[in-house]
């Protein structure tokens, strides 16, 4: 399914594998549950066996989900997060953790998230949290030794490394900054209406406000008289 425009209208996106509907979280609602907890949730959500270092022989007969699982049993805190972020993504659904699967509950229809289709929903979750293939297999490692809790544990520390990546570290908000910049930097929009915006669209637009920015300078740099070494990028670019 070609998700480009519902990613950028912010629209709810069906998962037919996984008969769900998931919801772009807005800001004001990552803020509800806060970005530490977001992107440490979301990096939980996406776990993948490409986390650890290739020609890992324990790898070969287990699945993302086993992985997942395992986190969500060894991991308290982790588990929390996954809730909260789970609860932003589908605010419809009544959501329980089961030993082997997840069961979503709407309007008494049950729909089951196990071994089977849980790589589905990875891939929408993927796209709606911005986390590209790149990222997801930033800080490879091997585990130590076969158990299961230990991969657990040291892949969320390099989950967590990443998160911190995104904006949760002691350097402050990313998200903050982009409202603050788009707000101040964009006469047509106001704070109010960041905080409407999902995490794709305020990546998207940041990323096009800079291009016109640079665009904009080298023009007015040449009307001056200037003459830029280089010439900037097409701000209207494909950026996706």
């Amino acid at each position: 399914m070609d998700l480009r425009l519902a990613l950028m209208c912010g629209t709810d996106i069906p998962i037919p594998e996984c008969q769900l509907v998931a919801h772009q979280p807005r800001l004001e609602e990552i803020a509800f549950i806060g970005e530490t907890d977001f992107f440490l949730g979301a990096q939980a959500l996406n776990v993948h066996k490409k986390m650890i270092a290739q020609g890992e022989n324990l790898l070969e007969d287990m699945n993302n989900f086993y992985i997942f699982m395992t986190i969500m049993t060894e991991a308290s805190d982790k588990k929390e997060a996954v809730k909260k972020v789970l609860q932003i993504t589908f605010p419809n659904y009544q959501i329980n953790f089961l030993p082997r699967s997840l069961l979503f509950v709407k309007d008494g229809q049950n729909s089951v998230v196990d071994e089977n289709n849980f790589e589905a929903l990875q891939g929408v979750l993927r796209e709606i949290y911005c986390l590209t293939s790149s990222s997801i297999n930033q800080g490879a490692f091997n585990p130590a030794d076969d158990r299961a809790a230990e991969i657990a544990r040291k892949l969320m520390r390099g989950r967590e490394r990443v998160a911190a990546q995104n904006g949760t570290s002691a350097q402050g908000s990313i998200f903050s900054q982009y409202m603050s910049t788009l707000t101040v930097g964009l006469n047509s929009m106001s704070l109010q209406d960041c905080m409407k915006l999902t995490m794709y669209q305020i990546l998207d637009l940041e990323e096009r406000y800079m291009l016109y920015i640079n665009w904009d300078m080298d023009i007015r740099s040449r009307l001056a008289g200037g003459k830029p070494d280089s010439q900037p990028d097409n701000w209207m670019k494909n950026i996706h």
